[in-house]
């Protein structure tokens, strides 16, 4: 079965925000998910489960308050998510901001990372693979905020696309939970129902309404999910905007951001 894939677009207004063209990622290729032959199932070929590269901003002012971890969508890498990260912090004078590579070769393609396969991929078996990417993910992270001597409650995560449903997974799992959780262009994908309200991270949820590679139409059935399991959701949906960032976002993550985590 053939593939589809579209281009993740970080709209050309992010330079202007940043004040330099230089920093605007190069176009990457995010692949729809669409279900593959069983006999094209993903094996047991995927055996990394770290970064081979991750990008650092460091924070301009003071000690490190939080530790920020983007995570970009599937068949991307750090470098063509780096510049959302140097948006965001201009709002985050304290936080140290790391963008890293998807664990795993993109399997879709000659280049590129994911975090979980997509061959095969089914509502079935979806949150089987993103509970695994999630449970790799946390163990990272809980070893970055060890070495900055970081509490488990100092973490704030950002997720597009692939990376935003791994971010819904750690806002639902961790213990403590994050901070804040951003999801941009993602969806939820859990099949644990919530037996209780474990967790009260904030968690900012943005989607936008032309979206052709994940619909909007999830957007409202994820959030009484993250509900369900305790976490504050705000969501915002954009008229006019497709499978990419832009502006608006940025701006509305750094209000949502301030308001969460306070002065940093």
């Amino acid at each position: 079965m053939v593939l589809m894939n579209e281009v993740v677009k970080v709209l050309p207004v992010l330079a202007l925000m940043l004040g330099t063209s230089a920093c605007t990622p190069r176009a990457r290729v995010e692949q729809k998910e669409t279900p593959m032959t069983d006999a094209q199932e993903l094996g047991s070929s995927l055996t990394e489960a770290a970064p081979s590269n991750a990008i650092t901003i460091a924070p301009r002012e003071g000690p490190t308050s939080h530790l920020v971890v983007l995570l970009h969508g599937v068949g991307a890498d750090a470098a063509s998510f780096q510049s959302v990260a140097r948006a965001l912090a201009r709002g985050l004078p304290r936080a140290e901001l790391v963008v890293p590579d998807g664990f795993h070769p993109f399997d879709g393609g000659a280049t590129g990372r994911q975090w979980f396969s997509l061959r095969g991929i089914t509502e079935t078996n979806r949150p089987g693979r993103v509970r695994e990417a999630g449970a790799e993910v946390s163990r990272w992270i809980d070893g970055e905020l060890d070495r900055r001597k970081l509490g488990r409650d100092r973490l704030v995560v950002v997720g597009f696309s692939q990376g935003a449903i791994v971010a819904a997974w750690l806002a639902m799992h961790r213990a403590p939970g994050p901070a804040a959780v951003v999801m941009l262009s993602g969806r939820v994908a859990e099949d644990e129902v919530a037996a209780k309200a474990v967790t009260s991270t904030p968690v900012l949820v943005l989607h936008g309404a032309e979206d052709r590679v994940i619909p909007v139409s999830v957007v409202d059935p994820g959030t009484k999910v993250l509900d369900a399991w305790g976490a504050r959701v705000e969501k915002r949906v954009y008229p006019d905007l497709g499978h990419e960032v832009d502006a608006r976002e940025l701006r509305d993550i750094d209000d949502f951001l301030r308001r969460a985590l306070g002065p940093t």
